[in-house]
């Protein structure tokens, strides 16, 4: 474990905002957030050093690249993939103007594909091999495997550079806005989603919340703090957005409350349910149990209903920043 000071500001001044457990691999290991007392930047500290980060990153963990699955049937958040890419893809498609995109950990590329067929020139760049390979042989796409630290691309090459749900997991924010910086054309622009440290349902669930995904998200973002990194860089920010659902999901309203029920022992935690995942696939075609349609049914009204509303009133699960590219 390292123990580091405020990416944004320097200092070594901070209070704890939350102590929060690793739920994605069953370690239980707990990791604290703290926030800046200068600036209110919100990251894990100590956090695992690069070696030690490894063991909470799978080798792969796509299972549509894994398995090949062919397009028609790929399904992202129980829709057809055209239906969440299209709500990712949204802050882009409304720049109206089309060019060379770079998509940075680009998974498997179905957002990549969507772009593509919306007339952009798309590049991607993803650290896992079996997703990038599945990008490039299944989907057709220009993706390279690696990462955007080491991707080379020349100057000013793109007209669009795309982090979707990435960049709260890099360890060296200003440096990674700076090589985005020196790939953007003069006219261009960087399009950032990341969780929002500062949305509702954070505050509702605390170290429950979804978003933390203690320690992968090294840092917890605002609209204050992003923004005041892009500043740093270079970048005006022009358009902020949030989004507390995607197609058919209510994911963070959803998990969250999955994981305060897993905490007084009302749910099975993850280790449990992957030996149901398999039966739960199989049993898909058949409806289930009228009493639990009817329980996800009224979760997803709620949640949804309430996302809604904060989306509107800028405290959304998901913020999602674009930024113009200033000439120094």
């Amino acid at each position: 474990m390292e123990t580091v000071s405020c990416t944004l500001c320097g200092s070594d001044a901070f209070s704890t905002a939350l102590t929060g457990i690793d739920r994605d691999w069953g370690s239980g290991e707990a990791f604290t957030v703290v926030k800046c007392s200068r600036c209110g930047l919100a990251y894990v500290n100590p956090r695992p050093d690069k070696e030690e980060m490894l063991k909470y990153y799978p080798a792969e963990n796509w299972s549509r690249a894994r398995n090949r699955v062919p397009e028609r049937d790929a399904v992202i958040s129980n829709a057809p993939w055209t239906v969440a890419a299209a709500e990712r893809a949204d802050a882009i498609i409304r720049l109206g103007t089309k060019g060379r995109l770079l998509d940075v950990g680009c998974g498997d590329g179905f957002l990549l594909l969507y772009l593509a067929r919306q007339g952009w020139d798309c590049y991607g760049v993803e650290p896992g091999e079996v997703a990038a390979a599945y990008a490039r042989e299944v989907l057709g796409l220009k993706v390279s495997t690696g990462t955007f630290e080491k991707a080379d691309y020349p100057a000013a090459f793109f007209k669009v550079v795309n982090f979707q749900h990435v960049f709260e997991h890099v360890s060296d924010p200003e440096g990674t806005l700076r090589k985005a910086w020196r790939l953007l054309d003069k006219d261009g622009r960087l399009v950032i989603s990341v969780p929002n440290f500062g949305s509702f349902d954070r505050w509702l669930f605390g170290n429950k919340w979804v978003g933390l995904k203690l320690p992968q998200h090294l840092f917890q973002y605002t609209r204050r703090t992003l923004g005041a990194f892009l500043e740093k860089a270079g970048f005006e920010v022009c358009e902020v957005s949030y989004r507390s659902y995607e197609a058919a999901d209510t994911m963070y309203y959803s998990e969250s409350f999955r994981h305060w029920l897993q905490d007084l022992g009302l749910y099975p935690r993850k280790k449990e349910l992957a030996a149901e995942r398999t039966q739960v696939a199989q049993a898909r075609a058949e409806p289930g149990p009228f009493w639990k349609r009817a329980a996800h049914f009224a979760e997803r009204a709620v949640f949804k209903s309430v996302g809604f509303v904060a989306d509107r009133l800028g405290c959304g699960s998901t913020m999602t920043m674009v930024a113009r590219k200033n000439e120094r």
